[in-house]
Order: C-alpha cells, then sequence, then structure tokens
C-alpha cells in the first residue's frame, strides 16, 4: 500500500514539474506579441501594468540618421493615436513621428533627453521615447501590426524608399541592406517634406 502512495506521490509532483516549466514558455509568447507597430513607425509595447511605451523603429531612426535631440509631448498631456507627438532632429532636419496609441502621457525617458543617440543604439530598448496609460487600447491595437505581418511590412516599405529614389538603391544602402548614414542630408527639402508625409504619416499639421 505504501508503495503505491509512493508511486502515486511522485507521478503527481512530476506532472506539476513539466506543468510549471511549460507555463513560463507561454508567458514569454504573450509578452512577445505585445509589440505592435504602427504605419507611422513608431511602436507600442504593453506592460505588466498594463500601460504603453512607446519608441520608433529602426527604419525611423536609420532614415534620420544620428539623432542629436528629442521632442516629446509634456507629462500627464493626451497623446491620440496617429497625431505628431514626438519629433527627432539631425542638423537640420526634424523628423516628426505620430503616436501608436492615445491616452495620458505618464513617463518620459529622461536617458534618451540626456542622450539622444540612444534612439540609434537601441531604438527597441533603451531608446523608448515615453510611457502612456492608453484609452481603449483594444480598439487601437487594430490600427497596429506585430510579428510577421509587421516583418513583411517593413520590408515592403525598403522596397518603396527605393522606388521614391528613382530605383537606385545604391544611393541609399550600405553593404547587408543598411540605410546609408547619411540619407537625411542627401534630400532635397522637398524630397524631405515628402519623405515624412508619406512614409511617417506626418502632415505636420498636429500639435507639437
Amino acid at each position: 500500500m505504501s508503495a503505491i502512495l509512493a508511486f502515486v506521490t511522485a507521478a503527481i509532483l512530476i506532472l506539476v514539474g513539466l506543468f510549471r516549466r511549460k507555463r513560463p514558455a507561454a508567458h514569454t509568447d504573450e509578452v512577445l506579441v505585445r509589440r505592435y507597430t504602427h504605419p507611422g513607425h513608431a511602436w507600442a509595447r504593453v506592460t505588466e501594468d498594463g500601460d504603453v511605451l512607446v519608441g520608433v523603429d529602426d527604419f525611423a531612426q536609420s532614415l534620420i540618421g544620428s539623432v542629436d535631440s528629442v521632442r516629446l509631448p509634456r507629462l500627464l498631456s493626451r497623446v491620440k493615436q496617429g497625431g505628431i507627438e514626438m519629433r527627432l532632429r539631425h542638423g537640420k532636419r526634424e523628423l516628426p513621428i505620430v503616436s501608436p496609441v492615445s491616452g495620458f502621457v505618464t513617463e518620459k525617458n529622461e536617458m534618451v533627453s540626456a542622450h539622444p543617440g540612444l534612439v540609434n543604439s537601441a531604438p527597441y530598448g533603451d531608446g523608448w521615447l515615453f510611457r502612456v496609460r492608453p484609452v481603449n487600447l483594444p480598439l487601437q491595437v487594430r490600427n497596429l501590426m506585430s510579428g510577421r505581418t509587421a516583418q513583411q511590412w517593413q520590408d515592403s516599405v525598403r522596397v518603396q524608399l527605393s522606388k521614391f529614389f528613382s530605383g537606385t538603391p545604391a544611393l541609399m544602402y550600405q553593404d547587408g541592406g543598411m540605410i546609408v548614414n547619411d540619407l537625411a542630408d542627401r534630400c532635397s527639402d522637398e524630397e524631405w517634406k515628402a519623405i515624412t508625409t508619406d512614409f511617417f504619416l506626418a502632415d505636420d499639421k498636429a500639435k507639437l
């Protein structure tokens, strides 16, 4: 009898251990799909407490080049999905970026204000820009992309950029497919205005 009880106890412990090992993997998958991309090249990552961290994607930071300064919305101000809420500056060029979500700004990344180069070196990490307490996030997520859909869209954007410059990608890309560091400086004022409108959905009529 004692042998049977010991066997049952051991089986239960094994099952509990397997269940505990599987749970972190499921949690990781859930976190991975919590970063979304807006067609205006801003990303949104949902935090554990339900807030949203906002930043710009790799395409945006590559196109503007080395970021000299960052302009962010005021604390406690309300931002609107699709409205211009932040600006990146490089030399004489300024890149307006729309917010990927609507809500209230609860925190700004002071490290980025002091060291704007973080946007270039870690656009998805320490280079995040501000935190938002979202309003009706499930509805807003419908306008965002994630996972493979976001990656395919990024690939199509690169093709569009090639066509924008008369199909001469050699003038835009380095070895390995990276955007040349001074592409923003090579653009005329008219080209830059068209880029911000066509690729970043910024008509420059919004606030900030």
